[in-house]
């Protein structure tokens, strides 16, 4: 896997913020970053209204795993929000999601954050790129779909999957 270089990225407020990938030393930081989301956005992008649970669930292996890469935006040594890829062995893919915390949610931070990940996929080898989404979710619905990203429904319409096939440009000497 390729190593994701950091970069800067300016919000729409005029911010700069720092975009790198994460380590098993942001795990306090990223906890903060939950705890600054609200109840609907825990639900959106965990299935889950319960900050504490989510902190539980990720404690263990925080950015340390080798098929997976969590990129930070980072600004006065908070975190904002998070990009993850986590690849799916021997299918060239990799499940997709993207967290922004509420109070910098609407600067474009997500947006940064998704076509960083996306880019950081296609270098890499990476075919397709894989997300799941709650229904009621129709922001993020329509902001992937915008990117590519095609959405089929489960039957039982717990959960929308989408899927964007990353476009390979063959050149010829």
């Amino acid at each position: 896997m390729l190593p994701f270089p950091p970069t800067c990225a300016r919000l729409r407020n005029g911010r700069e913020v720092l975009i790198r990938a994460a380590s098993e030393e942001d795990f306090p930081r990223w906890c903060e970053m939950i705890q600054a989301c609200s109840r609907e956005t825990l639900w959106q992008r965990f299935e889950c209204r319960s900050a504490e649970a989510v902190i539980h669930r990720a404690q263990h292996g925080f950015g340390t795993k080798k098929d997976e890469l969590i990129i930070v935006a980072i600004d006065e040594g908070k975190i904002l929000g998070e990009s993850r890829l986590c690849l799916i062995p021997n299918e060239d893919a990799a499940e997709f999601c993207v967290l922004v915390a509420d109070p910098w949610q609407g600067l474009g931070l997500g947006a940064i954050l998704t076509d960083l990940a996306l880019a950081w996929a296609k270098k890499t080898g990476i075919k397709r790129i894989l997300v799941e989404v709650v229904p009621d979710n129709l922001r993020i619905i329509r902001f992937l779909s915008a990117r590519g990203f095609q959405f089929f429904g489960e039957e039982k319409g717990s959960v929308f999957r989408g899927e964007l096939r990353l476009e390979f440009k063959i050149l010829k000497g």
